[in-house]
């Protein structure tokens, strides 16, 4: 497969650098390690679809959104714990992905992109519309509530205790994710990647495989959302606008299709990169596309 085990020795000497980095940085800095967390783990569970299942699926981010919207809407109307929250919001996304590649998965290449781009485009009407369905959005949703574990809450004027369980949440996820490329389903839909006419002369089910494989990604990009929706506590259709989806889009193919864990690694390069170029606005988008395409 082509993963080593000096890259999950370089992960957890990784993770020792940052236990020890609050020492080091300040909380303004924390804040985008945090952000670079959350995007390293959307733009690694793209890459395990569309780099190494090889499934062109363009509804990354609306994934993520409706992990974020979902588990907001639990905590505020339904009361649902944050924890809890987000393992609902990753299920709601796994449902939806469930439903979108039951149909679609069974087509190919760029009717797959377009028709989980589809429910990318579909998705911020619906959310500005929600109020047919009894749920009144407005497009946006606020004051969700704060991450409580036993009778801690997380406050929102300090940093620290949102960076470590981000940083547990990204190791875990990507662990996850390491573990899947190199157990027998990731042999599989690499088999049907890379020859898929031997693959099926061996008996390996495609649309099964691809299945399991969507609704897996679904499922940890809506609980990377949903942390995100605690974390930021405003959360609005914005989510679903060209940049993010561009920026993301950015870091899965910076950091090398099919490699691990070059897209988690890339996000970091995107996120500060980010943060440095913000003077020059929205020509950040276009100088990092140039940088890609380079």
């Amino acid at each position: 497969m082509g993963i080593g085990r000096n890259k999950i020795y370089f992960l957890f000497g990784l993770f020792a650098l940052f236990l020890i980095l609050p020492r080091i940085v300040s909380e303004y800095v924390l804040h985008f390690f945090i952000l670079a967390f959350i995007w390293g783990i959307v733009a690694e569970s793209w890459n395990l679809i569309m780099g190494y299942a090889g499934i062109f699926n363009f509804g990354q981010i609306a994934f993520f959104t409706i992990g974020a919207f979902s588990s907001g809407l639990l905590s505020i109307h339904c009361g649902i714990t944050p924890l809890f929250g987000m393992l609902l919001g990753g299920l709601c996304s796994a449902i939806v992905g469930l439903s979108i590649g039951l149909p679609s998965l069974r087509l190919k290449g760029e009717y797959i992109a377009l028709i989980t781009y589809s429910l990318h485009m579909l998705l911020s009407p619906l959310i500005y519309r929600a109020e047919k369905l009894g749920v009144q959005t407005g497009g946006f949703i606020w004051n969700i509530p704060s991450i409580k574990v036993l009778s801690y809450t997380f406050p929102r004027n300090q940093v620290l205790p949102w960076y470590y369980t981000g940083l547990i949440i990204f190791i875990l996820f990507l662990y996850i994710i390491y573990r899947i490329i190199n157990s027998s389903i990731g042999d599989a839909f690499v088999a049907l990647r890379d020859a898929e006419p031997l693959a099926r002369s061996l008996g390996i089910n495609e649309y099964k495989y691809k299945l399991i494989i969507f609704s897996i990604s679904s499922f940890i990009t809506g609980t990377i959302g949903a942390f995100y929706a605690y974390y930021v506590a405003t959360i609005s259709a914005r989510m679903l606008g060209l940049d993010y989806f561009i920026k993301t889009l950015i870091m899965t193919i910076l950091g090398g299709l099919g490699s691990f864990p070059g897209s988690a690694i890339a996000a970091f390069i995107i996120t500060f990169g980010f943060e440095i170029m913000r003077p020059l606005e929205s020509y950040r988008i276009i100088i990092l596309g140039v940088l890609v395409i380079e």
